[in-house]
């Protein structure tokens, strides 16, 4: 068997035009596509401390760290010490990230329909069910 008729080459080419796709809808708003699922994460809880940021979404401290720093100099986040140990930065939405909320869930959905829409509905319920079963098993593999 070839390299390039192995799941794992398909399945980098897929995620890589993906990823790209997501990252240009994103950036009509002024944002990273990496950037976005940390917004996500502080729309659900904001003040999360930058480890527990990464710790969810399983990326290293730096990189999340590099992510807040660009979200902070384009005024979408502030950041303060916690008043319980001043060791921990804490991470906020500022206004302008609140309201962009709503925009980004639109491109979000817009960009998932459009990528998906080869797909049948059935097709769709699959990859999403198979795509959940490997997130929960993928843990073994990557850790910071």
């Amino acid at each position: 068997m070839k390299i390039k008729e192995t799941t794992t080459y398909l399945f980098s080419e897929v995620t890589n035009v993906y990823r790209a796709g997501f990252e240009k809808a994103m950036s009509d708003l002024g944002l990273h596509g990496g950037q976005v699922f940390v917004l996500q994460l502080l729309y659900i809880e904001d003040g999360q401390s930058q480890i527990d940021l990464a710790l969810k979404l399983n990326l290293s401290p730096p990189t999340i760290h590099n992510m807040v720093k660009s979200l902070k100099k384009n005024s979408f986040v502030i950041c303060n010490q916690c008043q319980k140990d001043a060791r921990v930065m804490r991470v906020f939405l500022t206004p302008k990230a609140i309201e962009l909320q709503e925009q980004i869930k639109e491109k979000w959905l817009q960009f998932e329909n459009d990528f998906f829409a080869a797909l049948t509905e059935t097709e769709k319920l699959i990859m999403f069910q198979l795509l959940e079963k490997l997130k929960l098993d993928s843990g073994k593999y990557v850790s910071y």
